[in-house]
């Protein structure tokens, strides 16, 4: 088994909907989540809300309306093991003032 340590999701600008698509695990791969970087370059205040598995249920949330305050970054440190064909969605509560990295390990 090979792992490789990457970027699961490059720097994103989310957008409103909590349902967009930003990481979908491989075929015949796991991948362990690690960090998440979330900073808000608005001047007020935002959420960001996060799920990660088969859907966007609230049981397959990981952030669920986590405040940043204006200019705020926060790091999240964790160790969430995802399976083939899972996926990260995830979104703010206004378009574009908050960005988001991803990382983690791809064991194939």
């Amino acid at each position: 088994m090979a792992n490789t340590v990457k970027q699961l999701v490059a720097p994103t600008a989310l957008s409103v909907t909590t349902t967009t698509t930003l990481y979908t695990v491989p075929g015949s791969t796991k991948a362990v989540i690690k960090e998440i970087l979330l900073c808000n370059t608005d001047s007020v205040a935002r959420t960001v809300t996060m799920q990660v598995g088969t859907g966007t249920a609230a049981a397959n949330r990981i952030l669920s309306a986590l405040s940043l305050a204006a200019g705020e970054t926060k790091f999240v440190s964790l160790s969430t093991v995802m399976n083939a064909a899972e996926t990260i969605t995830c979104g703010a509560s206004a378009a574009s003032v908050v960005s988001c990295v991803v990382s983690g390990v791809e064991v194939a």
